[in-house]
């Protein structure tokens, strides 16, 4: 019985699949595909065949103006190499002297030859120029579209329109900065008044990681141009950043001591061990930890 029954209920069930599997393939009717189109491979629905394209519920061929060609996929179409698009027609590209096609969709359709740069009409296709590039003296064609176009060559800065050799002073080296100085004092020294002078490094001291000034040893303190050995306190010690001193836990600092931390009943220290905080359910009052109110 039970095998007779589960037949009876596979025989119903696959009608249904089918039909479910099948209908998205169904669901569009033969007759209402339009002329010059067909049935989607994948799912409902119809596409214009090669060379048309969808208006409205037809399919209509696709106007190819002179010196254009359709695209690969057949729905659309591009203009030829040297013209661009310009409505419906294809508009013979006018190339300026000194200047080279591109195949950019967008823009002009050309870009000017190295060492030359478009004129602020170069959007207008028929005025627009390209105009040589002034590099002066000590400097070379760089790729930027911003700028002058050029730059400096190393030991030479742009001074308005030009490059001047850049002065260096002793204790100093050229850098490659277009920017500011041209030049950077060496590790050690410090600028001043437009040369290098050497830092004066106290004792217990030492140069940075730059190199541009110093910094107390571990231990130490900066006052002023000196470093002064930190005096620690009873129940103290030395920071991790090495300048300063702080109190061991159960302490806090008062001024230049550190204090025994007096806990109350029912408290403990905190986290950071310099105070203390009231246990659950305790609240704080006046120095105490009394029981919260019901």
């Amino acid at each position: 019985m039970k095998f007779r029954s589960y037949l009876l209920n596979l025989v119903t069930i696959v009608p249904l699949l089918t039909a479910s599997i099948s209908s998205p393939w169904a669901q569009t009717d033969v007759s209402q595909i339009p002329k010059n189109a067909f049935q989607n491979l994948y799912g409902p629905g119809w596409d214009c065949s090669w060379g048309f394209k969808k208006n409205n519920n037809t399919c209509v061929a696709i106007q190819l103006p002179t010196n254009a060609y359709l695209t690969s996929d057949g729905s659309d179409w591009k203009c030829n190499r040297g013209f661009l698009k310009n409505g419906d027609s294809c508009e013979a590209l006018k190339v300026p002297a000194n200047a080279h096609m591109v195949d950019n969709l967008y823009g002009k359709g050309w870009e000017c030859d190295r060492g030359y740069r478009p004129n602020q009409n170069s959007m207008q296709r028929q005025s627009a120029l390209c105009l040589k590039i002034a590099v002066p003296e000590y400097a070379v064609l760089n790729e930027s579209t911003y700028g002058p176009g050029w730059d400096c060559e190393q030991g030479y800065k742009t001074i308005g329109n030009s490059c001047k050799a850049i002065v260096i002073p002793v204790n100093a080296y050229a850098t490659d900065s277009t920017y500011g100085n041209g030049w950077e004092c060496r590790r050690g020294y410090k600028e001043n008044n437009g040369s290098c002078v050497a830092l004066r490094i106290p004792k217990h001291a030492f140069l940075d990681r730059r190199g541009e000034a110093w910094q107390c040893e571990r231990g130490y303190q900066k006052r002023d141009d000196s470093c002064s050995k930190i005096a620690l306190p009873v129940n103290a010690y030395v920071n991790d950043e090495g300048n300063d001193w702080q109190c061991d836990r159960g302490y806090s600092k008062k001024g230049e001591f550190c204090s025994l931390i007096i806990i109350p009943d029912n408290a403990h220290l905190n986290s950071a061990g310099d105070g203390w905080i009231c246990n659950e359910p305790y609240s704080t009052n006046i120095g105490s930890c009394i029981a919260s109110a019901d």
